[in-house]
């Protein structure tokens, strides 16, 4: 990392390389001139692989990406594509688009072998910002609540409220997103689909470019992100940190399907959090018709939540309904993948129609 407490002038070559878990990181307090160019690494193509990324500087050109040595080709589609949520319908690139990556937006991405692209651009200058919209059900049912994001600059961003107590994206964003998803949603490229992060995740940092899916609020009309220059650290590892504070604790079920990880669904607690609904800490499932989630005991408004935060007494007297969506006659297999919770508290799974405690 590189930390500048002035202002840059780039007269040569200004170089930002990474892997598939280091990230370099360019923080420049003042002002900056010249172009740098960041070799951003891009998970391989295949099914469920891919990555969610967006531009790390700024006039980055879709005619320079797609030439790109490294990305992946299908025919005349490159894999750099947009995602459109009034349709849930993903917009891949040909040689036919033109105009430049839109700062602070995600893209999905691929490369053949797993390896870098090249983004060359200006560093983002001061606060950047992005519009997102509602339109879950909108166009006959179609239309999604989820809008692809991405951090704009060539350093890590604070994403949560334990890497910064003010200055972190949940923060500053909390007015724009669902209080019922006030989290970040990273793809996790094996299958499993989505990893949430919010309050209850110890420092999350968002590396340079990368991308995540956010819930816009209200319905319809625009909200705006912010990613603020304020927001921004040397401070982080790979893409994400999927950690928990020690100051709570955590219960985390899994679900299979032949031995063949389907889902999961976490449970945390914490002094001062209640049985409803805490924004910034209860987070809705990504995809609300399919996998493996809880109910809120208070406030029940429908959403199977992905994460379920409690109050720490409510770990030995509680009962959580599960929602399972998932085809009928397949065996499944649930599990606790892991718990910090106290030894001397039991869990059980309740089977309502069997009558049996597990």
């Amino acid at each position: 990392s590189v930390q500048i407490y002035g202002d840059l002038t780039n007269n040569g070559t200004f170089t930002l390389n990474s892997d598939s878990n280091e990230f370099s990181s360019l923080l420049v307090s003042g002002s900056a001139s010249g172009d740098i160019i960041y070799n951003r690494y891009v998970n391989i193509e295949g099914t469920g692989e891919w990555d969610l990324i967006g531009a790390p500087v700024s006039n980055m050109a879709f005619s320079s990406l797609i030439t790109d040595a490294n990305i992946a080709t299908n025919g005349d589609y490159y894999a750099v594509g947009s995602y459109d949520n009034t349709t849930d319908t993903w917009t891949n690139a040909t040689t036919a688009t033109t105009g430049n990556l839109i700062l602070g937006q995600g893209y999905q991405m691929a490369t053949t072998g797993g390896g870098t692209l090249s983004f060359i651009g200006a560093i983002a200058s001061g606060d950047q910002s992005v519009t997102i919209t509602n339109n879950n059900a909108e166009n006959s049912g179609a239309g999604r609540r989820w809008n692809l994001i991405a951090n704009p600059f060539a350093s890590y961003l604070n994403g949560n409220s334990n890497a910064d107590g003010t200055n972190n994206f949940l923060t500053v964003n909390t007015a724009a997103i669902d209080n019922n998803f006030e989290a970040l949603y990273g793809w996790n490229a094996d299958g499993t689909g989505y990893t949430i992060y919010n309050n209850t995740s110890t420092a999350t940092h968002i590396a340079p470019g990368q991308g995540f899916f956010v819930a816009a609020a209200g319905s319809g009309g625009a909200q705006t992100i912010t990613f603020t220059k304020a927001m921004q650290t040397v401070t982080g590892v790979d893409d994400f940190v999927a950690a928990r504070s020690s100051a709570s604790y955590e219960l985390v079920l899994e679900m299979y399907s032949d031995a063949i990880k389907v889902d999961d669904t976490k449970f945390y607690f914490k002094e001062g959090l209640t049985l409803g609904l805490d924004p910034g800490y209860d987070a809705g499932a990504f995809n609300q018709s399919s996998g493996f989630s809880s109910r809120l005991l208070e406030q029940d408004s429908g959403i199977g939540m992905g994460i379920n935060a409690m109050p720490i007494d409510a770990m030995s007297n509680v009962i959580v309904p599960l929602v399972i969506h998932q085809e009928a006659g397949i065996s499944l297999k649930i599990q606790i993948a892991n718990s910090t919770i106290p030894e001397d508290i039991n869990v059980y799974l309740e089977d309502a129609v069997e009558n049996t405690f597990t």
